[in-house]
């Protein structure tokens, strides 16, 4: 068993090697941070937008139009989030901006020289939820310029991403209903060229033409709602920070780090010393 009154005085025999071992610690660390490049970081915070806006009932139907509210809930915030795990983005974002040069990628294989740039770019870009319930978007370069400049072309990207999803969706039901209409046309003119036999026949022939011109009205009404809607659908997200090109958040943070390496070797130090000397201390 170790006891105290026999481990301070076997600390104290060795308080030379205490000062010497962490200031040479601190001193090494000094020297790596001044070769190793810094990182500034830049945040955009941002808040879905609920993406039940893009509901062509919203603007159509006066009575639940004011049922939306504006925000989007946490379903939303997910689907942004998940972008952060969407590797085509990366994949964009690496290819446009020639990251494999700037992190100084040199492989041979250019698929594996790509899959790198993306695994290092995923460490410096993401996105992270804050208590807020907002979402930040988070960079971290070598320059404050490139930082905020990631963080404003991965939101565009994620933006672009999830909108043009819901888009090609309008886009679909818009062509099925002109599929629709286009044969309801074609019907309409081929009923119309038929010369009926009997009055009975010509009866039932305009009933139809009316019943078919109906569907034609209908068809048109409801596929100019669709397009108004799709022309009126919002972005996915709305900035409420923007981000700027920070020069004063730096990573590694030295006033934290050398602190912290020097109470770390003091205590492996000690560590050290005691677990060389247990023999002694029981």
């Amino acid at each position: 068993m170790l006891h105290l009154n026999r481990i301070i005085p076997l600390l104290f025999q060795h308080k030379r090697f205490l000062l010497l071992f962490p200031v040479s610690i601190t001193i090494i660390t000094a020297i790596l941070l001044a070769i190793l490049p810094s990182e500034y970081k830049s945040v955009a915070t941002i808040v879905p937008v609920n993406l039940q806006l893009s509901d062509k009932a919203r603007l159509f139907n006066s009575n639940i139009k004011d049922l939306y509210p504006f925000f989007g809930n946490g379903d939303d915030m997910e689907r942004i989030e998940s972008a952060k795990d969407w590797n085509s983005i990366y994949q964009a974002m690496v290819i446009e901006l020639n990251l494999t040069n700037y992190f100084r990628i040199f492989e041979s294989n250019p698929e594996k020289r790509l899959h790198k740039a993306v695994r290092l770019l995923q460490k410096k870009l993401f996105t992270y939820p804050n208590e807020k319930g907002q979402l930040n978007i988070i960079a971290w370069a070598k320059e404050p310029e490139t930082a905020k400049k990631w963080v404003e072309i991965f939101r565009s990207k994620i933006n672009a991403r999830i909108y043009s999803s819901i888009d090609n969706q309008y886009q679909k039901t818009i062509q099925q209903l002109q599929i629709s209409l286009d044969s309801l046309q074609q019907e309409y003119m081929l009923l119309s060229a038929v010369k009926d036999s009997t009055p009975a026949a010509k009866i039932l022939r305009e009933t139809k033409l009316q019943s078919i011109q109906q569907l034609i009205g209908n068809n048109f009404s409801v596929t100019r709602e669709w397009k108004q809607t799709r022309l009126t659908l919002p972005d996915v997200m709305i900035v409420l920070d923007d981000p700027i090109a920070d020069s004063t958040a730096i990573r590694p943070d030295k006033k934290v780090v050398l602190p912290g390496a020097f109470l770390a070797a003091l205590l492996f130090g000690m560590a050290w010393i005691i677990i060389y000397h247990r023999k002694n201390l029981q």
